[in-house]
């Protein structure tokens, strides 16, 4: 079984990890590391994994220096990750690897990254990384040793455009309008005010009204410009998850026929990736509740009775297709094991 790291595994994107790991099969979690937490149980910070981790203790973040492991996730907050990824790269030899689940290397371009995320803390760095989405990267992942994360937004987003991008249909989209709904989880584990239940419950909150900067990452993936794309972010009221909603005005118009194929031919061979069914009606577009707990991304369109106006649909967990799961899918890529390893859990079902 090959060792990992995990930096970060108090939150939880790291929390998600050490679940996947907790079945795994292929990796042994050997080393967690926290800032905040230190010397505490791994069952503190998650209790719920308390039967698989009963004796491992957070250890202090230089303790990954010593180099014993085979494969590292960085599940660090965005600016963290980059100065360590700089003292690892020594270790970053033999065959071992690492997977960053940060924002600080998903996007390729410098200015790029600049504009979305602030000064480059690495830039002589950037072109190293693979981006994590196996769904697009899948032959560079399996002989990569740096991967970088994915953005759930963006992996959402990506997914529900990427049928009409290979097939050649998103010719006849004149503009590509995203709408993500998203649960409280993508906040992180840190409280802050506009987190706190006494605010946030119940309520349908605007928090991104034309950008985010996920939306660098989609832009980047599927070649599409930035100004032709709008990403509107709302927060509802669910604790994970994300749907995606594209909303695509058509030049021309479209059979469902055109659209079914398109999804097949995109996903029909994907291990992750599953179509809403055409009836009922209300099921042709996805629901996240349909996925929680789980790796699975759903996909799904409505085209409206004149198909000149096409809704598509992505659902994802955004702690599992949209961070902790893609990096173990990724992980597995990596070192040459069965994609879907420790990561068939089916959703959990009503949640």
């Amino acid at each position: 079984m090959y060792r990992v790291a995990i930096m970060g595994a108090s939150g939880l994107a790291g929390g998600e990890i050490l679940r996947i790991l907790a079945n795994h099969g292929g990796f042994r979690v050997s080393l967690v590391t926290s800032a905040s937490s230190t010397g505490r149980p791994v069952r503190q910070a998650h209790p719920h994994l308390a039967y698989a981790y009963r004796d491992l203790t957070f250890s202090p973040e230089e303790a990954v220096l010593e180099g014993e492991w085979d494969l590292i996730f960085l599940a660090l907050p965005h600016r963290k990750s980059a100065p360590w990824i700089r003292r690892l790269m020594p270790l970053l030899e033999g065959g071992r690897r690492l997977v960053d689940l940060s924002g600080d290397f998903r996007l390729r371009d410098t200015e790029a990254h600049r504009r979305w995320y602030g000064e480059d803390p690495a830039e002589d760095l950037r072109g190293a990384f693979v981006y994590g989405l196996p769904e697009l990267h899948r032959e560079e992942i399996r002989f990569a040793s740096l991967v970088s994360g994915v953005g759930c937004n963006a992996t959402a987003a990506t997914l529900a455009a990427l049928p009409l991008v290979r097939s050649g249909l998103s010719e006849a989209v004149l503009q590509w309008w995203f709408e993500c709904r998203v649960g409280s989880s993508e906040g992180g584990s840190v409280p802050n005010e506009g987190g706190m239940h006494v605010f946030r419950s119940r309520t349908m909150r605007v928090v991104s009204c034309f950008s985010h900067r996920h939306l660098g990452e989609v832009s980047q993936e599927l070649r599409i410009p930035e100004e032709a794309m709008s990403l509107t972010v709302t927060s509802v009221e669910m604790v994970r998850g994300v749907q995606c909603l594209l909303s695509a005005p058509l030049r021309e118009p479209l059979t469902e026929g055109d659209l079914w194929r398109a999804l097949r031919s995109a996903y029909g061979t994907e291990p992750f990736v599953d179509l809403c069914p055409p009836r009922p009606g209300h099921m042709r577009l996805p629901d996240p509740r349909l996925v929680l707990g789980s790796n699975r991304a759903l996909v799904g369109f409505s085209l409206s009775d004149d198909r000149r106006r096409l809704l598509v649909g992505c659902a994802i967990d955004n702690l599992m297709k949209g961070a902790a799961g893609t990096a173990v899918q990724c992980a597995n890529l990596m070192f040459r094991l069965p994609e879907e390893q420790g990561l068939i859990m089916p959703p959990a079902y009503p949640a």
